[in-house]
């Protein structure tokens, strides 16, 4: 809610999830497990909700297919009005903030280039 300065609950709720499952349908599902492992408990849960590992990963020929694919299930919640770029930068930046650096890391590791650059560029403590 404060990365994207909304007050509605539950519309943060579903562009965070719907977040998290483009991510976790469009990695090998290998590597969708290991990044599922990483994340902190609370967000483990959102990541795996419903998952069906079969088909897996979908094809991601460019970053615009993952903010297509976000804005379909955004669409399919009944929210059309938000923008997938800002969604999905909003919810790396709290994962930035909200996982351990080593945490981070390995998903960062994982991420298909496109997505990666969308990972915010900070400077951690030592």
């Amino acid at each position: 809610m404060q990365e994207l300065n909304w007050s509605d609950r539950r519309k943060t709720y579903i562009a965070f999830r719907c977040v998290l499952h483009a991510l976790r349908d469009h990695i090998p599902v290998a590597d969708a497990v290991q990044i599922g492992e990483q994340l902190p408990m609370l967000i483990r849960g959102f990541y795996f909700e419903h998952w069906n590992p079969a088909g897996k990963p979908l094809p991601l020929r460019s970053t615009e297919d993952f903010f297509s694919s976000i804005a379909s299930d955004l669409a399919r919640n009944d929210e059309y009005t938000s923008n997938a770029e800002t969604i999905t930068r909003a919810v790396f930046r709290l994962l930035e903030r909200k996982a351990t650096d080593g945490e981070i890391d390995d998903v960062q590791h994982l991420l298909p280039k496109g997505l990666r650059d969308l990972w915010p560029s900070t400077l951690r403590a030592a």
